[in-house]
């Protein structure tokens, strides 16, 4: 029992992305604070699904590709949403969100390719940091939606602008990372 403990909190997140949504495009009262409930329970939930698949040695190939695709849909489909909020407008660009996508869908197909092929993907530390990179600016923009009237303070946008395009280069930079260590391995078993 205690080994579907993992799957269970990463299909738990996975389920969670549609109710993130569904508030953040709500006009219920206080929907962005619960949005950021929502997402700081999601945050959890992916610390502790890795923590107990190591602690019970119930690291399964279900985990080892949804883990990382939950943390695909959640963040796509929150720098999605966020473009369609004026306050953020001048912080998250289109073309970061398509960068975002683009690195999200070629690492994924380089993953389901090397399944095919009974390949372990060699992962990076880098992106388990950059996964962490975009919980934080998403925590932290989920809060400037919470408290508007700090966006006043031109800095904090300037701060936030410059974290979001840093951070949308580091994204790209890990997919390129991803292939640079997994593509020949690829390549050589396809021959």
């Amino acid at each position: 029992m205690k080994k579907h403990i993992p799957n269970f909190l990463t299909i738990m997140r996975i389920l969670l992305v549609p109710v993130f949504a569904v508030l953040m495009t709500s006009e219920i009262k206080n929907a962005y604070t619960y949005s950021l409930l929502i997402l700081l329970i999601a945050c959890f939930t992916d610390y502790l699904d890795g923590k107990l698949a190591r602690k019970f040695n119930a690291v399964s190939k279900f985990g080892l590709f949804m883990d990382p695709l939950a943390d695909k849909l959640l963040v796509l489909a929150t720098f999605i949403i966020f473009l369609q909020i004026d306050i953020l407008s001048d912080i998250v660009l289109p073309w970061m969100v398509i960068l975002i996508f683009l690195r999200d869908f070629l690492v994924t197909i380089l993953r389901l390719l090397m399944k095919k092929y009974n390949i372990s993907m060699i992962t990076s530390n880098i992106s388990k940091f950059k996964t962490s990179l975009q919980m934080i600016m998403i925590i932290l923009l989920l809060i400037l939606l919470i408290f508007e009237s700090i966006l006043i303070d031109n800095s904090i946008f300037f701060v936030l602008k410059t974290f979001m395009i840093l951070l949308t280069v580091f994204t790209f930079y890990t997919g390129i990372d991803y292939y640079r260590k997994n593509i020949n391995l690829l390549l050589q078993k396809m021959k």
